[in-house]
């Protein structure tokens, strides 16, 4: 088994993205995770970098290098900001 030093940091971003996902859609972390791995499918993008792209976009701190987030998430991120208004 091969180590990668950006892995730990990886899984700590796919874990968050989860998380946010799970809070977002009051789904499973098994269900938040398949989804990662669809929109992953579908855009071709990796893992790490679309989980970074969906923090970034949670976090307000989105550019439009996380464009492809924004376009899956977009919503679903700005809803509860809009419910909080």
């Amino acid at each position: 088994m091969s180590y990668r030093v950006g892995d730990d940091t990886s899984r700590r971003v796919i874990d968050v993205a989860t998380g946010i996902l799970v809070g977002l859609r009051g789904c499973s972390d098994q269900d938040a995770f398949d989804e990662l791995v669809r929109v992953v499918h579908e855009t071709g993008i990796g893992i790490g970098r679309l989980a970074s792209s969906l923090v970034a976009l949670a976090s307000g701190s989105a550019t439009a290098e996380h464009a492809e987030a924004f376009a899956v998430w977009g919503d679903l991120v700005r809803r509860p900001l809009a419910a909080t208004s």
